[in-house]
């Protein structure tokens, strides 16, 4: 029950928050934007007071070589494993099936009847 009563708080801050930018849009005009202060984009009504930050980039660099590398191993895992089975599956002749006989001229008429 708790979950649910938080989802629905978090649904009406950010319904709030959507309401909030859409008076201030629809207030303001062009002259007076400067005056109102920063417009709020859609990722600071989201997620609240977000800013681009170079140290963020820097922390990601370091894993950015690590997930191409797992990323293009795991691409070419799963490339691998569909050619060898569609290989293997080309190189079985079947010879192991017996094939029924070859059916007579009797029963081929029957058929086409």
């Amino acid at each position: 029950m708790s979950l649910i009563r938080s989802q629905t708080r978090v649904g009406r801050e950010l319904l709030r928050r959507a309401a909030t930018i859409a008076v201030r849009n629809s207030s303001s005009s062009s002259s007076s934007r400067s005056s109102t202060g920063p417009e709020i984009n859609k990722k600071q009504a989201l997620y609240g007071d977000y800013h681009y930050r170079e140290s963020i980039e820097r922390g990601r660099q370091a894993y950015t070589k690590r997930n191409v590398l797992t990323a293009l191993g795991l691409v070419g895992v799963v490339t691998g494993i569909y050619f060898y089975s569609l290989k293997a599956v080309r190189q079985e002749d079947y010879s192991d099936i017996p094939m029924p006989p070859e059916p007579s001229a009797e029963q081929k008429s029957q058929f086409e009847k």
